[in-house]
């Protein structure tokens, strides 16, 4: 109970506090803006966030991503173009509803069900994590080794249209960490005689590479590609506070809904790179299978916007679960944030709940407090959003490509490091061209060091029986059984999915 009104106070001062209101006004932005995202926007500000308190840090750049999150809605509610994927399912019903003249009800229902989503998601979060980390804190090298695997190969074969693309982008994550000492011999590897590779690539220009210099680089083919096609127009934004507001019957009509589509969301975010994208499609469908008006799906329903958005909201608080009680991340956000908690020397796992428990209740208020947050900086830049999605590409993408050169040299101060950003940035606008998965590949490389070390120890520990030591581990064996059900299943789907496009 101490732990718990520590953890509260700590977040109750202004410091964390006003990280939090600038944390989801930056993400609503970002957000916003086709093409952007709460993860680019953690990774361009990452580099910021160092000089901070650990739980100052924290409540940024969780406030960024809960605001990034319901910022995607804005544009594809006024503009029919997502801003970012997970949005893409609110604008069937979102759009619609916008041209009808009700775009300012279609904004509302989205922002009131992120909101009431993300708070069920975090209340649930509460009640899970810890009685999950105490059953966490049992494993061991043979129950990690074969935890990871199981996550790499979930990871690999739902974030891609191709298994073997899927577990090619993990692989070449794996490779990437791999270089630098050896965690056990201590003898330097791959890094081909440069001093600067001696502790391994850092993850804050690989992700700002990868994530924003190479979406510049999409965003630049994109504009090339419309002068090309004649009478190329983008549609004209459409005002956010057109129409009549959201009335409390239409709210709480869709209340079955919400609560649905948020243990959907809740329940997808707790598993490893599926992301938030899948569970506003998951929840999108199964609202519309349960719907007594289904033939209004498509056409403006406000239930068809209320469903993916807490369903895509609800990832945020289901993704920690993961990300705090195994340290496994459960997306591309929660793995860059992994890099924030290591900056401050928190090593996110069962662990954390003994040693840091007023850090664990901390964590959980931020998430709480950033709703409210949400809710009010939502409402209050209502009139402020048609003239976000007018913003030109030419002058976003701009500031974003200086902001990455500024963030990484910021973070390093080493030249080498802008190097490693552009080199990367190439890598990743090949894997966007070649659907190869970006999420794959992070998570093998953040997940790689420790695999490894589970994974020697687990053959040490096996003495050369291997097969023997997993029969005696049950909950390994579970997950070497989850791996081959994974595997033996997306192989399934995936020809499935052949035989009836030909």
């Amino acid at each position: 109970m101490e732990a718990l009104v520590a953890g509260i106070l700590s977040v109750l001062t202004i410091e964390p506090l006003i990280a939090i209101a600038v944390g989801v006004t930056i993400g609503i932005f970002m957000g916003a803006i086709p093409g952007l995202h709460a993860a680019m926007a953690i990774a361009l500000l990452s580099p910021i966030t160092f000089g901070m308190q650990p739980i100052t840090a924290i409540a940024f750049l969780v406030g960024i991503y809960k605001g990034g999150t319901f910022g995607g809605s804005i544009s594809a509610i006024l503009l029919n173009t997502p801003g970012s994927a997970e949005a893409t399912a609110t604008a069937f019903d979102g759009y619609p509803l916008a041209k009808s003249g009700r775009a300012r009800k279609a904004l509302q229902m989205a922002l009131f069900a992120s909101v009431a989503g993300a708070l069920l998601a975090d209340m649930l979060l509460y009640a899970v994590a810890a009685p999950f980390s105490k059953i966490a804190l049992k494993f061991g090298p043979t129950e990690v080794t074969f935890m990871v695997l199981f996550a790499f190969t979930f990871v690999a074969g739902l974030t891609g249209k191709s298994l073997l693309r899927g577990l090619a982008a993990c692989a070449f994550g794996f490779l990437c960490a791999m270089i630098g000492l050896d965690p056990m011999s201590a003898t330097p590897r791959l890094n081909f005689g440069f001093i600067e590779l001696q502790d391994g690539l850092p993850l804050l220009p690989i992700a700002i590479g990868m994530l924003g210099v190479a979406e510049v680089m999409v965003a630049v083919e994109r504009g090339l590609e419309r002068r090309r096609i004649a009478n190329s127009e983008a549609p004209k934004p459409i005002s956010g506070t057109g129409g009549p507001a959201l009335t409390l019957p239409e709210f709480r009509a869709s209340w079955k809904t919400i609560i649905r589509s948020s243990l959907i969301g809740s329940g997808i975010g707790a598993l490893p790179g599926i992301g938030a994208a899948m569970a506003a499609f998951v929840g999108y469908g199964t609202a519309r299978r349960y719907s007594k008006n289904s033939d209004e799906y498509g056409k403006g329903s406000l239930d068809g916007v209320a469903a993916p958005e807490a369903a895509n909201s609800a990832v945020v608080g289901g993704s920690f679960v993961p990300l705090l009680t195994l340290g496994i991340p459960g997306n591309v956000t929660t793995a860059l944030l992994i890099g924030t908690f290591l900056v401050h020397g928190i090593e996110p796992g069962p662990h954390v709940f003994k040693t840091q428990p007023t850090l664990i209740y901390g964590i959980f208020t931020i998430l709480f407090m950033a709703n409210f947050f949400n809710l009010f900086i939502g409402l209050l830049g209502s009139s402020l959003y048609s003239h976000i999605v007018k913003v030109p590409e030419y002058i976003t993408y701009s500031i974003i490509a200086l902001t990455c050169v500024t963030g990484v040299y910021a973070a390093a101060n080493d030249l080498f490091f802008i190097y490693v950003m552009i080199i990367f940035s190439i890598i990743g606008y090949l894997m966007k061209k070649f659907d190869y998965s970006f999420v794959a590949f992070l998570i093998g490389f953040v997940l790689a060091p420790e695999f490894e070390t589970a994974f020697r120890s687990f053959l040490l520990i096996a003495q050369g029986n291997p097969v023997g030591l997993l029969i005696d581990r049950p909950i390994a064996l579970v997950f070497f059984l989850l791996t081959v059900g994974a595997v033996v299943r997306i192989l399934w789907g995936q020809s499935v999915k052949a035989k009836t496009a030909n």
